[in-house]
């Protein structure tokens, strides 16, 4: 099983940056991960998160609404790169193989950003948009493997796709959610098996 991402439509594409942008995302980007570890992503002000990142207040705006919706920009910016990377144009036969791949660097992600990922898919995280963020991202992963033929699901018509989408989207973001309930180190691959196990049968394996 992989990243897997919806029958949503994708996120309309940020204008490219300039140099000087590029410099001030970066600067925004620390601050707001420094900030998410440590405290509930909605207990963050735009005032601290200028302040953290060294920029005018009024320079968050131009890139996030809100310190959440910042934090989501980061997190799928990462995401979306290791759809990118693994799942576009894959051959039927080597969709397994990609599969394993991304999901492997997902787990990867969400360890390395675990302090941030286990408060926002828990109970007490619906603020943060996490949950829902990493949902559609899957959606979206599966929606790509489907319209490029990579994988077929039995559908008999769009909903059940997309019910068989949001099962698989959601059945693994409920997976790390308690996997993250784990002490350090997180055996990735332990989980990557589980999943594996866990996901039907017709679903590509490595």
């Amino acid at each position: 099983m992989g990243a897997l991402g919806a029958n949503t439509a994708a996120p309309a594409e940020p204008p490219r940056l300039d140099a000087r942008q590029e410099k001030t995302l970066a600067r925004l980007t620390d601050a707001v991960l420094e900030l998410a570890a440590g405290q509930p992503i909605g207990d963050v002000t735009v005032s601290r998160l200028a302040a953290t990142a060294g920029v005018h207040r009024s320079t968050v705006y131009e890139y996030a609404p809100s310190p959440a919706a910042l934090l989501q920009r980061v997190l799928r910016t990462e995401l979306d790169a290791l759809r990118a990377a693994y799942l576009v144009d894959v051959a039927p036969d080597d969709a397994g193989a990609a599969i394993a791949g991304v999901t492997r660097a997902v787990l990867r992600h969400v360890d390395e950003h675990a302090a941030i990922y286990r408060r926002g898919l828990g109970a007490e995280g619906a603020e943060s948009g996490l949950n829902a963020m990493l949902s559609e991202h899957f959606q979206g992963s599966i929606e790509l493997l489907l319209d490029q033929h990579s994988v077929w699901v039995p559908a008999a018509d769009e909903v059940e796709r997309r019910a068989i989408e949001r099962y698989l989207a959601d059945g693994i973001i409920g997976a790390i959610d308690v996997w993250l309930t784990r002490p350090r180190p997180r055996d990735v691959e332990a989980l990557l098996a589980l999943l594996e196990r866990l996901t039907p049968a017709w679903w590509p394996s490595a």
